[in-house]
């Protein structure tokens, strides 16, 4: 993986932990209806940093494969 591809995931990493922590807030406390909207747009936002850190793990399998003799 390169060192772009590594700060790429690392960044996503700490995104995640900073979510995780917003609905662990959001879990323990009352619901408004604009709580929920933002629960819902955390948890989309999840889900694409997931598909954007297995992106970079298929980009970097690709570049290993294309280097392999």
């Amino acid at each position: 993986m390169s060192s772009q591809q590594s700060e790429e995931v690392l960044f996503l990493l700490k995104e995640l932990s900073m979510l995780k922590t917003l609905d662990t807030e959001y879990e323990r406390g009352c619901k408004s209806d604009e709580e929920e909207e933002a629960h819902r747009l955390r948890q989309q936002r999840h889900e694409e940093i997931g598909q954007e850190i297995k992106a970079l793990a298929e980009q970097k399998k690709t570049n290993q494969n294309e280097t392999l003799p």
